[in-house]
């Protein structure tokens, strides 16, 4: 018995929930409403109220009830501008789940063009009022004629209510707008090249555009170029198009690989007013600055046999692979077991030279025999380029390579790898300067 009287009460409070949400009632409510901070009063509703002379007084639209609306409010909008709808509602009793919505109807795209907007659902206490704030961008295309725009309330448990405001739209005295921008040869493009850019200008005013700086630019890296078109045309009132003819964006050749943004400006009546379009542009580095801090080294031999108290010499042959001149430092670590020492610790080198520095690295007496490892770490200012291991197989006593031996034979090695490293260099510089006279240049 008990479970049956928890299972009624349970369906007679959902019962009261259900029906807590009241229906929406026009007589409920009062409406203040501003377009674009412009007051609208809506005045009483009539059927067929007609003048002295027996013709109807205003403008007569049909609300949801089938009662006709008299002296509908109108309002003058700008198209190509985000229009501000204000509505203040006060209503005498309690209402909850309400919505307000704003849309424009009669505009041939709208299924393209969102042009409505909508509040979340909110609750109001009796004897209350409530502001809420819509926004809704004008098309620039719009035809200069009346338009409606439906002011609606929602709830789940009624019909909506509603009212009505004709919208004037007028086109803007000056607008201008950049339709379109195209890069050719595309969105990507090399270091060194150029960028063309065209430009499609778009005239949504009332008034012809004169003399219209376009410029366009890479900020990042500097470059801009501009162009001044003599008149962009409007087509009674209604939208037309110019064409920018092709412009000149070079790349410079140093550029290194990155996404880069291109801006795009148009300044219009008489320089006062400027529009922009931004873009990105991907550049690809040349690879003869690619490599512009490149760092080719040799040694040999990388290992030696050299008994205590003797000293290893090891040949480091630095080559300069870039395309500017360099300075170079050197510096050894060594554990316990040894010294080092350079012929030359600073090497400056042009692009494509070398160098050969001699690293001595003397053993101590008391070193133990076995494998060891020098380290030298060339660095430009305060980056690491290379590090190169230099290995020393010590063994006690005379039995170890003469500095002399070892000298020797770290030069004969050193000799092969430069002949070898500069033939390198040389045809991969010789097979770049083909490939780029293979290359269009735009």
């Amino acid at each position: 018995m008990k479970k049956i009287v928890s299972i009624m009460a349970l369906f007679v409070i959902s019962l009261l929930m259900v029906s807590s949400v009241v229906a929406l009632d026009d007589s409920n409510f009062a409406w203040e409403v501003e377009v674009d901070g412009n007051s609208v009063s809506f005045g009483n509703k009539a059927v067929n109220v007609l003048d002295v002379n027996g013709n109807k007084i205003g403008e007569d639209v049909v609300d949801f009830n089938g009662n006709v609306a008299v002296n509908v409010p109108s309002v003058t909008v700008e198209e190509g501008e985000k229009m501000q709808v204000e509505v203040t509602l006060f209503t005498k009793e309690a209402v909850q789940n309400v919505e307000v919505e704003a849309k424009i109807k009669g505009y041939e795209y709208s299924d393209y063009e969102k042009l409505s907007d909508s509040t979340h659902l909110f609750d109001m206490a009796a004897n209350t009022q409530k502001t809420v704030k819509l926004n809704i961008d004008l098309p620039k295309n719009l035809d200069k004629q009346v338009y409606w725009l439906h002011l609606n309330i929602y709830n789940s448990a009624s019909a909506p209510i509603g009212r009505v405001v004709k919208l004037n739209v007028e086109p803007a005295r000056h607008a201008l707008d950049i339709k379109e921008v195209t890069l050719f040869p595309g969105s990507t493009v090399k270091a060194g090249r150029s960028i063309h850019p065209t430009v499609l200008l778009e005239n949504f005013g009332d008034k012809d555009q004169k003399d219209v700086k376009v410029t366009v630019s890479i900020p990042a890296l500097g470059v801009t170029t501009s162009k001044y078109v003599d008149v962009v045309k409007t087509d009674n009132h209604n939208v037309d198009y110019e064409d920018v003819e092709e412009m000149f964006l070079p790349i410079p050749a140093s550029t290194a690989e990155g996404d880069y943004e291109i801006k795009v400006t148009a300044m219009y009546d008489d320089l006062r007013e400027t529009v922009t379009k931004t873009g990105t542009v991907h550049v690809v580095a040349d690879s003869k600055f690619a490599g512009s801090d490149k760092l080719v080294l040799a040694v040999g031999p990388s290992t030696q046999t050299v008994a205590t108290g003797k000293t290893a010499t090891y040949g480091v042959a630095l080559t300069n692979a870039g395309t500017t001149s360099k300075a170079y430092t050197l510096e050894a670590v060594t554990g316990d077991w040894a010294t080092a020492s350079f012929s030359d610790n600073l090497v400056v080198l042009e692009p494509g030279k070398n160098k050969v520095v001699y690293v001595n690295v003397a053993v101590s007496g008391d070193a133990a025999a076995g494998n060891h490892v020098a380290s030298v770490a060339v660095k430009a200012g305060d980056e690491v380029l290379e590090t190169v291991s230099l290995n020393a197989n010590v063994v006690a006593g005379e039995d170890g390579v003469s500095l002399r031996n070892g000298l020797e034979l770290a030069l004969i090695v050193l000799v092969v790898l430069l002949v070898l490293i500069g033939l390198i260099i040389g045809f991969s510089r010789l097979r770049k300067d083909d490939e780029d006279e293979e290359q269009t240049y735009y």
